[in-house]
């Protein structure tokens, strides 16, 4: 089976030619059979680099059906098809989808190739209702994988700011998609790739030099993400992903509190009630002394926490 990857996002700036790049050198490292499209009419960054297909979506009437070379590439049976979406395509892309009837079910027909939408976000909130629009347009028949791109956050660490978001939360509630990370990578070697006109696994194979260096760095760390990315697609195709758990309900300090009070209760009874103490401490691989300071300390411990939790989240 063919699968047609369409790397977007909607939203511009988001670093969507960047993962379709290294979507398309990490394929080729693993062996497959790759045909890379660019649609960016503008700024045409994957046709520099890469051997590649231009096919436009627009919605010029007498354009409408140039996007069908795509299907007809697919018929050349290629492990993967890569398709580098600019930013104002979305509504061309839709109605196209849908006059070919390329994704009336969520897995492809037999001899169809799979659909599969590489959704590129930055974390901020017009990205997040853009995923929401495009999530929803299709009644889930489009597989989503959520990139979420490590080198457009800004003041925050991570993303776990996303989780206290109800919005975002619900998409996972009520769709399927598969979440992965895309590495930061510093904009001075992205400069001096695209000066010199190097991919990145060219520019590992140039020199020793610091810029093959950290190539090699950003190639390591960005193959992990699409490892676990394309290991997961058959089981987004089936729908079988589940919902991470991170995104179901925010720990609290009372949960805490209070997951702490049934430990120390539980490792106390399990003390108490042993008969061979020895026996105990050589399976946990420390002395009976420590055994029963630790025990000790527990009791001291217990003692200090009210009987109710009065603790309050902050």
């Amino acid at each position: 089976m063919t699968y047609i990857i369409l790397v977007g996002g909607i939203k511009g700036g988001v670093g969507k030619t960047l993962v379709c790049r290294t979507c398309i050198e990490y394929l080729e490292s693993t062996g497959k059979s790759v045909i890379a499209v660019d649609s960016d009419r503008e700024v045409q960054d994957v046709s520099e680099l890469y051997d590649s297909e231009s096919i436009g979506f627009s919605d010029d009437l007498r354009r409408a059906m140039e996007p069908d070379k795509i299907l007809e590439m697919a018929e050349t049976n290629p492990d993967y098809i890569v398709v580098n979406l600019p930013g104002n395509t979305y509504q061309p892309l839709q109605e196209w989808l849908i006059t070919t009837g390329s994704i009336q079910t969520r897995k492809a027909p037999e001899g169809r190739p799979q659909f599969i939408q590489f959704f590129i976000t930055d974390g901020c909130w017009s990205s997040i209702q853009l995923l929401q629009k495009s999530l929803s347009e299709h009644n889930d028949n489009l597989p989503h994988v959520l990139i979420r791109n490590s080198g457009r956050l800004m003041s925050s660490p991570d993303w776990n700011y996303l989780n206290n978001v109800p919005e975002y939360r619900e998409l996972f509630e009520k769709h399927c998609i598969l979440v992965a990370d895309y590495p930061l990578v510093a904009t001075p070697v992205l400069f001096e790739l695209d000066r010199k006109n190097l991919t990145f696994r060219q520019a590992i194979d140039t020199a020793n030099s610091l810029l093959a260096r950290r190539a090699r760095f950003f190639v390591n760390q960005y193959n992990q993400t699409f490892d676990q990315i394309f290991e997961q697609l058959p089981n987004l195709v089936e729908g079988k992903l589940k919902v991470p758990k991170k995104s179901q309900k925010k720990v609290t300090l009372d949960d805490l509190a209070n997951q702490l009070k049934k430990d120390i209760s539980s490792i106390e009874s399990a003390i108490a009630n042993t008969k061979n103490l020895k026996e105990l401490a050589a399976k946990l691989n420390v002395s009976e002394e420590t055994l029963n300071l630790s025990n000790e300390q527990y009791q001291k411990l217990r003692d200090k926490i009210p009987a109710e939790s009065g603790s309050k989240s902050n």
